[in-house]
C-alpha cells in the first residue's frame, strides 16, 4: 500500500451534488473533484479517508502568491507502484493530469491563466507527493 498527498489551488470539495438544478456552485465543485479522481483512476483504484481538506499554503516558488487557499486530499493504493513512471514514484500522476480541464471561479484564491491542471508545467497548480510506503 502506498499513500500519497495532493495540494491543489483547484476547488475539488467534495459536495456529492451531480445536478445543475440542486446547487450549480456546489456541483462544479463536485466536477472538479470527480474529474481529478476519475483521472487518477484510469491507472489505479485510489482509496481515501476523508475528503479534501482546506489549508492556506505558500504558492510562490509555483508562480502564484504566498497565501493560496489549498485543497490536500491524502489517498493510498492497495498495490505500491501503480504511479511510478521514469523512475518517480508520482511520474504517472504528473503524466495523467496535466492539461485536463477543470471548472474554475469556485472558491479559489488563486487566478489562473488557464483552466487544466498543470502539474509539471509552468504554472503548478497541483502537487502529487508519495508520503508512505
Amino acid at each position: 500500500m502506498q499513500r500519497f498527498r495532493i495540494r491543489t489551488l483547484v476547488d475539488i470539495t467534495r459536495t456529492y451534488v451531480f445536478k445543475e438544478s440542486i446547487d450549480l456552485f456546489k456541483k462544479k465543485q463536485q466536477d472538479n473533484f470527480q474529474t481529478l479522481h476519475q483521472t487518477l483512476e484510469m491507472r489505479a483504484i485510489i482509496f481515501t479517508e476523508k475528503d479534501p481538506e482546506i489549508i492556506t499554503m505558500d504558492w510562490s516558488e509555483y508562480g502564484y502568491s504566498k497565501d493560496e487557499k489549498t485543497w490536500e486530499w491524502e489517498i493510498y493504493t492497495e498495490r505500491d507502484d501503480l504511479f511510478e513512471l521514469d523512475n518517480n514514484p508520482v511520474g504517472g500522476m504528473l503524466h495523467d493530469v496535466n492539461f485536463i480541464p477543470f471548472t474554475a471561479g469556485c472558491d479559489e484564491t488563486a487566478k489562473f491563466q488557464s483552466n487544466f491542471f498543470s502539474a509539471d508545467l509552468k504554472p503548478t497548480n497541483i502537487i502529487f507527493e508519495l508520503i508512505d510506503k
